[in-house]
Protein backbone atom coordinates (compact mmCIF):
# COMPACT_ATOMS: atom_id res chain seq x y z
CA UNK A 1 0.00 0.00 0.00
CA UNK A 2 2.85 2.38 0.78
CA UNK A 3 4.19 1.92 -2.74
CA UNK A 4 0.74 2.54 -4.23
CA UNK A 5 0.39 5.81 -2.30
CA UNK A 6 3.89 7.35 -2.26
CA UNK A 7 2.63 10.77 -1.13
CA UNK A 8 1.15 9.31 2.08
CA UNK A 9 3.03 8.47 5.27
CA UNK A 10 2.54 5.01 6.83
CA UNK A 11 3.51 4.15 10.41
CA UNK A 12 3.29 0.67 11.93
CA UNK A 13 2.91 0.23 15.69
CA UNK A 14 3.69 -2.97 17.63
CA UNK A 15 4.40 -3.75 21.25
CA UNK A 16 7.63 -5.61 20.47
CA UNK A 17 8.24 -5.59 16.72
CA UNK A 18 11.56 -4.22 15.55
CA UNK A 19 11.41 -3.69 11.80
CA UNK A 20 14.32 -4.06 9.43
CA UNK A 21 15.21 -1.14 7.18
CA UNK A 22 15.72 -3.61 4.32
CA UNK A 23 13.46 -2.81 1.36
CA UNK A 24 11.36 -0.41 3.43
CA UNK A 25 9.74 2.32 1.32
CA UNK A 26 10.76 5.86 2.25
CA UNK A 27 7.24 6.69 3.39
CA UNK A 28 7.11 3.88 6.01
CA UNK A 29 8.34 3.86 9.59
CA UNK A 30 7.62 1.88 12.77
CA UNK A 31 7.07 2.65 16.44
CA UNK A 32 7.07 0.41 19.52
CA UNK A 33 4.07 0.93 21.80
CA UNK A 34 1.36 -0.85 23.76
CA UNK A 35 -1.77 0.38 22.00
CA UNK A 36 -3.94 -0.48 25.01
CA UNK A 37 -2.00 2.16 26.97
CA UNK A 38 -1.05 4.75 24.37
CA UNK A 39 -0.83 5.18 20.62
CA UNK A 40 2.17 7.44 19.91
CA UNK A 41 0.43 10.11 17.82
CA UNK A 42 -1.05 13.51 18.54
CA UNK A 43 -4.79 13.93 18.96
CA UNK A 44 -6.72 14.13 15.69
CA UNK A 45 -3.64 13.47 13.54
CA UNK A 46 -4.33 10.18 11.68
CA UNK A 47 -6.39 9.98 8.48
CA UNK A 48 -6.75 6.20 8.39
CA UNK A 49 -6.17 3.67 11.18
CA UNK A 50 -5.88 -0.06 10.45
CA UNK A 51 -5.68 -2.76 13.13
CA UNK A 52 -5.84 -6.51 12.69
CA UNK A 53 -5.28 -9.98 14.14
CA UNK A 54 -5.02 -9.25 17.87
CA UNK A 55 -7.36 -12.07 18.92
CA UNK A 56 -4.50 -13.88 20.68
CA UNK A 57 -3.24 -10.76 22.43
CA UNK A 58 -6.15 -8.62 23.63
CA UNK A 59 -9.16 -9.46 25.74
CA UNK A 60 -12.40 -7.52 25.33
CA UNK A 61 -11.47 -4.73 27.73
CA UNK A 62 -8.02 -4.35 26.18
CA UNK A 63 -9.57 -4.23 22.72
CA UNK A 64 -11.92 -1.46 23.79
CA UNK A 65 -9.03 0.43 25.39
CA UNK A 66 -7.02 0.18 22.16
CA UNK A 67 -9.98 1.44 20.13
CA UNK A 68 -10.53 4.34 22.52
CA UNK A 69 -6.92 5.30 21.93
CA UNK A 70 -7.47 4.96 18.19
CA UNK A 71 -10.47 7.26 18.44
CA UNK A 72 -8.28 9.90 20.06
CA UNK A 73 -5.67 9.93 17.28
CA UNK A 74 -8.00 9.64 14.26
CA UNK A 75 -8.90 12.98 12.68
CA UNK A 76 -12.54 14.11 12.67
CA UNK A 77 -13.94 12.58 9.50
CA UNK A 78 -11.09 10.06 9.41
CA UNK A 79 -11.62 6.33 9.10
CA UNK A 80 -10.78 3.15 10.99
CA UNK A 81 -10.71 -0.45 9.81
CA UNK A 82 -10.15 -3.47 12.05
CA UNK A 83 -10.05 -7.17 11.21
CA UNK A 84 -9.98 -10.36 13.25
CA UNK A 85 -9.98 -14.03 12.34
CA UNK A 86 -12.43 -16.34 14.11
CA UNK A 87 -10.47 -19.07 15.88
CA UNK A 88 -13.29 -21.26 17.17
CA UNK A 89 -15.53 -20.92 14.12
CA UNK A 90 -13.83 -22.47 11.07
CA UNK A 91 -15.73 -24.17 8.26
CA UNK A 92 -15.12 -27.73 7.05
CA UNK A 93 -12.28 -28.81 9.30
CA UNK A 94 -11.00 -32.37 9.11
CA UNK A 95 -9.92 -34.84 11.82
CA UNK A 96 -6.44 -33.32 12.19
CA UNK A 97 -7.42 -29.65 12.20
CA UNK A 98 -10.51 -29.96 14.43
CA UNK A 99 -8.82 -30.98 17.71
CA UNK A 100 -6.11 -28.33 17.27
CA UNK A 101 -8.75 -25.68 16.63
CA UNK A 102 -10.55 -26.73 19.79
CA UNK A 103 -7.27 -26.71 21.69
CA UNK A 104 -6.41 -23.20 20.49
CA UNK A 105 -9.84 -21.94 21.51
CA UNK A 106 -9.53 -23.55 24.96
CA UNK A 107 -6.09 -22.02 25.53
CA UNK A 108 -7.32 -18.55 24.61
CA UNK A 109 -10.33 -18.88 26.92
CA UNK A 110 -8.08 -20.04 29.77
CA UNK A 111 -6.04 -16.85 29.28
CA UNK A 112 -9.19 -14.72 29.45
CA UNK A 113 -9.33 -14.13 25.71
CA UNK A 114 -12.24 -14.55 23.31
CA UNK A 115 -11.52 -16.86 20.33
CA UNK A 116 -14.32 -15.31 18.27
CA UNK A 117 -13.93 -11.71 19.42
CA UNK A 118 -14.15 -10.70 15.78
CA UNK A 119 -17.94 -11.03 15.94
CA UNK A 120 -18.06 -8.06 18.35
CA UNK A 121 -15.67 -5.59 16.74
CA UNK A 122 -18.43 -3.58 15.06
CA UNK A 123 -20.14 -3.08 18.41
CA UNK A 124 -16.81 -2.02 19.95
CA UNK A 125 -16.35 0.70 17.32
CA UNK A 126 -19.82 2.07 18.01
CA UNK A 127 -19.26 1.93 21.77
CA UNK A 128 -16.10 4.06 21.67
CA UNK A 129 -17.73 6.71 19.47
CA UNK A 130 -17.21 5.90 15.81
CA UNK A 131 -20.16 6.34 13.46
CA UNK A 132 -21.20 4.95 10.06
CA UNK A 133 -20.00 1.57 11.33
CA UNK A 134 -20.18 -1.31 8.88
CA UNK A 135 -19.51 -4.95 9.81
CA UNK A 136 -18.62 -7.65 7.32
CA UNK A 137 -17.71 -11.34 7.45
CA UNK A 138 -15.64 -12.90 4.70
CA UNK A 139 -15.04 -16.58 4.07
CA UNK A 140 -11.48 -17.28 2.95
CA UNK A 141 -10.31 -20.62 1.50
CA UNK A 142 -7.39 -22.28 3.28
CA UNK A 143 -5.05 -23.96 0.76
CA UNK A 144 -7.65 -24.44 -1.95
CA UNK A 145 -9.59 -22.73 -4.74
CA UNK A 146 -7.23 -19.85 -5.59
CA UNK A 147 -4.00 -18.02 -4.89
CA UNK A 148 -5.54 -16.31 -1.88
CA UNK A 149 -6.17 -19.74 -0.37
CA UNK A 150 -2.51 -20.62 -0.78
CA UNK A 151 -1.43 -17.36 0.82
CA UNK A 152 -3.76 -17.77 3.78
CA UNK A 153 -2.40 -21.25 4.36
CA UNK A 154 1.01 -19.65 4.92
CA UNK A 155 -0.44 -17.59 7.78
CA UNK A 156 -2.16 -20.62 9.26
CA UNK A 157 1.03 -22.69 9.05
CA UNK A 158 2.89 -20.05 11.06
CA UNK A 159 0.07 -20.03 13.60
CA UNK A 160 0.33 -23.80 13.95
CA UNK A 161 4.10 -23.57 14.44
CA UNK A 162 3.70 -20.93 17.14
CA UNK A 163 1.43 -23.17 19.25
CA UNK A 164 3.58 -26.33 19.04
CA UNK A 165 4.49 -26.22 22.78
CA UNK A 166 0.79 -26.17 23.67
CA UNK A 167 -0.13 -28.98 21.28
CA UNK A 168 2.83 -31.05 22.50
CA UNK A 169 1.41 -30.96 26.03
CA UNK A 170 -1.42 -33.18 24.76
CA UNK A 171 0.55 -35.03 22.08
CA UNK A 172 4.16 -35.51 23.33
CA UNK A 173 5.37 -36.76 19.94
CA UNK A 174 5.01 -33.22 18.66
CA UNK A 175 7.83 -32.06 20.89
CA UNK A 176 9.99 -33.20 17.97
CA UNK A 177 9.96 -30.31 15.44
CA UNK A 178 10.30 -32.66 12.48
CA UNK A 179 7.37 -34.78 13.58
CA UNK A 180 5.30 -31.66 14.12
CA UNK A 181 6.25 -30.29 10.73
CA UNK A 182 4.94 -33.52 9.23
CA UNK A 183 1.67 -32.92 11.05
CA UNK A 184 1.45 -29.40 9.60
CA UNK A 185 1.92 -30.73 6.09
CA UNK A 186 -0.81 -33.30 6.72
CA UNK A 187 -3.15 -30.51 7.85
CA UNK A 188 -2.28 -28.59 4.69
CA UNK A 189 -3.39 -31.51 2.54
CA UNK A 190 -6.47 -32.01 4.69
CA UNK A 191 -7.56 -28.39 4.23
CA UNK A 192 -7.42 -28.84 0.47
CA UNK A 193 -9.37 -32.12 0.67
CA UNK A 194 -12.08 -30.85 3.05
CA UNK A 195 -12.23 -27.36 1.50
CA UNK A 196 -11.57 -25.73 4.86
CA UNK A 197 -12.56 -22.07 5.10
CA UNK A 198 -11.41 -19.47 7.60
CA UNK A 199 -13.80 -16.70 8.57
CA UNK A 200 -12.55 -13.15 8.93
CA UNK A 201 -14.53 -10.30 10.43
CA UNK A 202 -13.98 -6.69 9.43
CA UNK A 203 -15.46 -3.52 10.85
CA UNK A 204 -15.19 -0.04 9.41
CA UNK A 205 -16.07 3.28 11.00
CA UNK A 206 -15.65 7.03 10.80
CA UNK A 207 -14.89 9.58 13.49
CA UNK A 208 -17.62 12.23 13.62
CA UNK A 209 -16.74 15.58 12.09
CA UNK A 210 -18.10 17.20 15.23
CA UNK A 211 -18.14 15.45 18.58
CA UNK A 212 -21.33 15.67 20.62
CA UNK A 213 -21.22 17.90 23.64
Amino acid sequence: MAKDYPNSQFTGVDISFVASDTARPDNVDFKNANITKEIPFEDNSVDYYFQRFLVAGLNKEDMKAALKNAYRVVKPGGHIEIGEALIETVENTGPRYTPVRNMMAAVLKKKGLSPDIGLEIGDFLTEVGFENVHFDKKTVPVNHTNRAGELWWGDFAELFRSIRPVVAMSIPAYEDPEVYEGFIQAVKEECAEYKTNAIFCFAYGQKPLEESA
